[in-house]
């Protein structure tokens, strides 16, 4: 077999990106929507695959590829009968799969072990180009921190990928910024029942940062990342193994939990911050005695209720007697009546999550789905005479709340960490071993 060169390793980068293999054929997939400013340069991009990939192709393997476009996307495939073994090899050598979706079976450990060099960073090249978007969305919460986000599918369930990853970046120099795992206590943290949670994995570096270590193959993606670096004015993060996290807000028991969409290793189990999951799963990188210390005060950050869940009075009675029948089945379930402007204010309520916007939700003239449209503030004060039915599990506010109003019917849920009842669960239904914290 001939050594593995800077060329074979992009290829080899692409196909573990976006590559799928059947038998004695393959497809890549580039999605160019994700790509950021300009989607429709496509005379850019037809150069890239003609005079580039194509290139690369025939010159390595000895056979010519073509591609198709549809739906934003740009789908290379081997010419007919093309004699694709050699390459399947060179995948085997990697340790890396020679069927299916790459992506959701690839192992790293074995290609970051044997490629050296610039085939190191020909070989993420490929991933980039195929998996990194670069939309101006991506941001740290301002304009100025625009961000790369290396982006894997949901659907691959490879958090080790993630991992492996993230850590052989950080190896090579790189700070990343941030980590998005597709879980429920990242994807929805407050609201235990929404069901959109499976947003996929996102690995996001600083464009600046991004660009002091890495590059793009592909002349479209160069072009827009050199835009996009304009924009940045904030500094990196300091190195993941030496940050110290700030407080993070709780997180609720969701309903998919112990989904079969998650691999064993993070079903059932809670998390409290991104860097939770790098240090259950094995990262060198992540600030291990900081999640130490959140895992300590696991009581502070565990929600067996809804923090914020808006919907109708019907569903959300339903689910308020749910989780009585399931947890309290000896309370009984109780009604008061509140003045909006007692809701707001009184100490009662002062550290249940989500009660003004909850409240703006009731009382707003449009919503965007179940977000108020307008000022909450405005919307409050207009209201704050107004009667709201509060349903409680047991006689006492020491219980998730169920808010509603007689106007339209409009509900939510809230709750607080320091519930006594949310308290108990947490003393009966939780075991920690080590930095994992497992629901029983």
């Amino acid at each position: 077999m001939e050594p593995i060169n800077h060329i074979k390793a992009y290829i080899l980068g692409l196909l573990v990106g976006s590559g799928k293999i059947d038998e004695n054929t393959f497809v890549i997939d580039l999605p160019f929507k994700k790509w950021g400013m300009e989607p429709k340069r496509m005379n850019i991009i037809a150069t890239d695959i003609l005079s580039k990939i194509c290139q690369y192709f025939n010159s390595s393997y000895n056979f010519n590829v073509t591609y198709e476009i549809g739906n934003g996307k740009w789908l290379i495939l081997p010419i007919d009968n093309s004699d694709i073994s050699s390459l399947k090899n060179d995948l085997q050598y990697l340790g890396l799969p020679i069927g299916g979706f790459l992506l959701s079976t690839a192992d790293l450990s074995t290609a970051k072990s044997k490629l050296v060099g610039i085939n190191i960073s020909s070989f993420l090249s490929g991933i980039f180009d195929t998996r990194a978007s670069l939309a101006l969305t991506h941001r740290r919460f301002t304009n100025d921190a625009p961000v790369v986000s290396v982006e894997i599918p949901g659907s691959t369930r490879n958090f080790k990928l993630v991992i492996q990853l993230c850590s052989w970046l950080t190896d090579l120099g790189s700070t990343t910024d941030q980590i998005l795992y597709n879980h429920p206590n990242q994807h929805s943290g407050s609201d235990p029942d929404y069901k959109g949670w499976k947003k996929g994995f996102k690995i996001r570096f600083l464009v600046r940062s991004f660009l002091t270590q890495y590059s793009f193959a592909l002349q479209a993606k160069s072009i827009d990342v050199t835009i996009i670096e304009k924009h940045q004015r904030k500094e990196e993060q300091i190195p993941c193994v030496l940050r110290k996290l700030r407080t993070p807000s709780p997180v609720s028991v969701h309903t998919d939990q112990n989904s079969d969409e998650l691999p064993i290793d993070v079903r059932n189990k809670l998390f409290f911050h991104y860097h939770h999951f790098c240090a259950v799963l094995g990262c060198q990188h992540a600030p291990i005695e900081e999640i130490r210390k959140l895992v300590k005060h696991k009581s502070s950050y565990i929600n067996f209720f809804p923090q914020l869940s808006k919907g109708t009075k019907a569903e959300l009675l339903k689910k308020l007697k749910e989780i009585q029948s399931k947890y309290f089945p000896e309370l009984e379930i109780s009604t008061h009546k509140v003045k909006v402007s007692r809701l707001i204010e009184h100490q009662d309520f002062e550290r249940f999550t989500g009660i003004d916007q909850g409240v703006a939700y009731l009382f707003a003239d449009a919503l965007n789905g179940k977000r108020h449209r307008g000022s909450m503030e405005d919307i409050i004060n207009k209201h704050t005479t107004e009667i709201l039915t509060l349903i409680t599990i047991g006689k006492t506010f020491d219980s998730p709340l169920l808010v509603i109003s007689s106007i339209n019917e409009r509900a939510f849920i809230c709750s607080s960490v320091n519930n006594s009842l949310n308290q108990q669960l947490i003393k009966t239904k939780i075991s920690v071993d080590s930095l994992t914290v497992n629901l029983k």
